[in-house]
């Protein structure tokens, strides 16, 4: 009778310890707003941030609770720190793109003199987008003139660095536009069923299309 008590007893603070380390990433803040990251398009269904990984300012100890896409735009190194306190560092190269899958935990520092720069779209819905049908004689947009960069479950990335010839096209998913010139970055929402000739980027050196299913 004992033993089993004293198993019993075991069991229920294995659960207990169990239930508080599951229960401790809920605490921690969000990947952003921090410092380097600055908010360019926020709506019910994305937001995006222009972020630069700075020397010497290290992220706080943070959960990302979105899955993410998308691309570093000036290369550079950080470190990356676990939980538990590893350390690894990370250099990643300028055109890089990225998908991380909502739920990751740690600590970030930029660590070279020219920060990691990057364009990130968080998704803030967890279930399918959806998809509007072509309509009529309307062609859906396939990125033409661009190199597809990235294409899962979630989204395919559309690299431009050279601006198509307008052509009226409709959007079958929800998408993010999201021109580069330097370091000036800018973003807008394209809503899926929308027609239209170009993404309204003018004259930008390159820009990006990131569709959203």
């Amino acid at each position: 009778m004992r033993d089993m008590k004293h198993l019993a007893a075991v069991a229920i603070a294995a659960v207990s310890a169990i239930g508080a380390a599951a229960q401790a990433p809920a605490n921690l803040p969000p990947a952003y707003p921090r410092v380097g990251a600055t908010k360019i398009l926020d709506n019910d269904r994305v937001q995006v941030w222009n972020i630069a990984w700075l020397k010497g300012h290290p992220s706080p100890l943070h959960r990302h609770i979105y899955d993410l896409i998308g691309v570093y735009y000036e290369p550079g190194d950080r470190m990356i720190i676990s939980p538990e306190g590893a350390k690894r560092p990370v250099s990643t190269k300028g055109g890089d793109v990225i998908f991380q899958a909502r739920g990751v935990t740690h600590i970030e520092e930029g660590v070279s003199d020219s920060p990691l720069r990057s364009v990130f779209v968080e998704l803030k819905r967890n279930d399918a987008y959806g998809s509007d049908a072509a309509s009529g004689s309307v062609p859906p947009f396939a990125g033409e003139g661009a190199k597809q960069r990235l294409d899962n479950e979630r989204a395919t990335i559309w690299e431009y660095t050279v601006a198509p010839t307008p052509a009226k096209h409709r959007h079958l998913h929800d998408a993010v536009v999201a021109s580069i010139d330097g370091e000036k970055t800018q973003a807008r929402f394209i809503k899926r069923g929308t027609v239209h000739d170009d993404e309204g980027v003018g004259r930008t050196a390159k820009f990006y299309v990131f569709e959203i299913k």
